[in-house]
């Protein structure tokens, strides 16, 4: 006995309340594919990111797709939300460039405590707790984290693709215009800027695949034997952990960072999204904890599996454009996921060259937030301007949290503003001094 196109819509708006939110099954669909277009480039940016902190690239391809169909399916069932979960850019620049590269820790010492993170963010997330912390800090402390790791991921970019290299005078230097792989990355940034102003659906995606093919029609990549495969095994990553090195001076640090940055970046990104979608008031509540709570369990399937931590996709917004606005949405986008999986070996040859562009433009869509920080007030510009600058200069993103957040607190302390402080402001500071002073 087949199932009627009427009764299937029937299904679908039980399932999701398509009708009820004035969207139909076609546009959901259609919505999904969008979405999926505009972050399938993650599936690429993620292991080589990831691939700089040792990590088995090929593992670690797996453990995103895997991760990000889990934490999409639950966004669709549960929160019933048309958002995609993927790994975070910025947060696994944290994981690979800060705590391996940088502090000189272990991958699974990173996995231990991004871990640990996503099970406290889990606790917030099912609590009244994350409305406390979350209405704890500076409204300009968090604007400036956004705009400060777009800095930061534009910077990857910039020297991933050789535009800016290492000098001994300068610090820092333009790259050569010779460098094949400089053109290519300038191409790319170009590419996103055109489709994105045409509103071209899957832009992104479409740009990293234009410039993957020049990279290989000039040698800077090699086409695999075959497109379709079995998906490459976690098991070099997946529940590699450091629990001997739990007691570490710098894990507690390293916690709080994962968890901050993943936490507000989870917390702007659904309520904009949730907006964009028009749902009403008791409901928007409803999505956006809901949508927390995946977020915090995509963070803990991720560490399980081998992968940097998710977060509700910012890109989600081209889905919503297409109209979409229910968990059929998400569904689709998890199912290309799933399909996704079986063509590492075709995703894998992507060059650094090719997915650069994605990191700078990225970092110009996140940088924006600088637009809603107070300069006016300078005891709110400091410490929001050292938060964001810190983080490209010194190159970590933790840095820039901590001279942000303590400098606030000092700050507003000397110019008799301490009633703006809260308590765990000044906690979150005590903090961070004394990891300075005696770790």
């Amino acid at each position: 006995m087949t199932v009627s196109q009427q009764e299937q819509t029937a299904i679908w708006d039980k399932l999701f309340k398509v009708k009820e939110r004035q969207s139909t099954v076609m546009r959901e669909l259609f919505a999904g594919c969008t979405s999926f277009l505009c972050v399938a480039y993650i599936l690429a940016v993620n292991p080589i990111i990831l691939g700089e902190a040792g990590m088995d690239m090929g593992a670690v391809f797996t453990a995103t797709a895997v991760s990000a169909f889990i934490m999409t399916l639950v966004l669709s069932l549960y929160a019933n939300a048309p958002f995609v979960g993927v790994a975070g850019m910025g947060i696994n620049a944290f994981l690979a460039y800060t705590v391996v590269v940088q502090m000189g820790h272990s991958f699974m010492f990173a996995l231990t405590a991004q871990l640990l993170s996503g099970l406290i963010f889990l606790l917030i997330a099912v609590t009244p707790f994350k409305d406390l912390l979350f209405n704890a800090i500076p409204q300009n402390i968090k604007l400036a984290v956004t705009a400060g790791i777009g800095l930061f991921i534009t910077m990857i970019g910039l020297g991933s693709s050789g535009i800016i290299v290492a000098t001994p005078g300068t610090m820092v230097g333009i790259g050569s215009l010779h460098n094949p792989a400089v053109l290519i990355t300038l191409i790319g940034i170009i590419l996103i800027a055109v489709f994105t102003a045409r509103q071209v659906k899957g832009g992104i995606f479409l740009a990293v695949i234009i410039c993957t093919c020049l990279a290989w029609g000039i040698g800077l990549t090699q086409l695999p034997d075959k497109v379709v495969a079995v998906p490459p095994s976690m098991g070099p990553v997946m529940g590699k952990f450091a629990w001997d090195e739990m007691m570490q001076a710098d894990m507690l640090f390293v916690i709080f960072t994962f968890l901050f940055v993943n936490l507000f970046n989870v917390v702007g990104v659904t309520i904009g999204l949730t907006d964009q979608v028009k749902v009403s008031g008791e409901e928007s509540r409803k999505t956006n904890g809901r949508s927390m709570a995946a977020a915090a369990l995509g963070t803990v399937v991720a560490s399980l599996l081998g992968t940097s931590a998710h977060i509700v996709a910012v890109e989600s917004a081209a889905g919503i454009a297409e109209g979409g606005r229910t968990g059929l949405t998400a569904l689709t986008a998890a199912v290309l996921f799933l399909a996704a999986l079986f063509f590492a070996p075709l995703l894998m040859i992507i060059p650094a060259a090719a997915t650069a562009p994605v990191l700078i433009v990225v970092g110009l869509f996140m940088v924006t937030a600088v637009k809603g920080v107070d300069f006016e007030d300078i005891s709110e510009g400091i410490p929001a301007f050292l938060t964001i600058i810190m983080m490209p200069f010194a190159y970590s993103i933790g840095i820039g949290i901590e001279w942000g957040l303590v400098s606030y607190v000092i700050i507003k302390v000397l110019t008799g503003k301490h009633k703006d402080i809260s308590l765990i402001m000044y906690v979150l500071s005590l903090i961070f001094i004394g990891k300075e002073l005696f770790m």
